[in-house]
């Protein structure tokens, strides 16, 4: 088994990361938990041991411990994303969507898939609809929802004095046995 030495400059390193002026500096817990892990290597403790108090699984605290050895501290304390995966910048975003507002506003309906269409085609990659979804989102889009009643509906008074206009006052509907004794009296065999 290789085991890793730590030099007295990378542990009075690890020492000042750890600190409580530097802990309240570090926001994203498995961050805190990777420089922990390095830490707790850096005591002696096993990988086993290590793992119960972080959570982290023996083989990730073996790669953090490489990745502190070959590319420094920075390496473990850094975040992983980088947050802006768009394919467009916000000012692109915007002109993109000019076109769609020109479009509602002269009162044609504007659907996520021609704007999905169009998106796809200016960007030359596929999306989702979450894409447009929140694209939309972001620069303050909504989704109008269709009126409870037409604008041009009928007044309550009106709805009622057709009723009474088409009511029949008659029912429509006779018993068949009544049909049959009429029809089977009037006429002999």
């Amino acid at each position: 088994m290789n085991k890793y030495e730590f030099t007295k400059l990378q542990r009075k390193e690890i020492k000042r990361k750890l600190s409580k002026e530097n802990k309240r500096k570090i926001k994203d817990i498995k961050a805190y938990n990777r420089l922990l892990t390095i830490h707790m290597r850096m005591l002696g403790k096993k990988n086993k041991e290590i793992s119960e108090v972080v959570g982290f699984s023996c083989q990730y605290i073996t790669e953090i411990v490489s990745k502190y050895a070959n590319e420094g501290i920075d390496s473990i304390l850094g975040g992983k994303h980088t947050g802006n995966n768009r394919n467009m910048s916000v000012e692109e975003e915007v002109a993109f969507l000019e076109q769609f507002r020109e479009l509602a506003e002269a009162g044609q309906i504007v659907t996520i898939a021609t704007i999905m269409e169009k998106y796809n085609k200016k960007t030359g990659k596929s999306c989702s609809d979450t894409t447009i979804y929140r694209l939309l989102k972001r620069h303050g889009w909504r989704k109008i929802s269709p009126r409870p009643v037409h604008p041009g509906k009928a007044s309550e008074e009106e709805i009622a004095s057709s009723k009474k206009l088409t009511k029949r006052t008659e029912g429509c509907w006779q018993n068949v046995t009544e049909v049959e004794t009429t029809s089977s009296s009037g006429i002999e065999m």
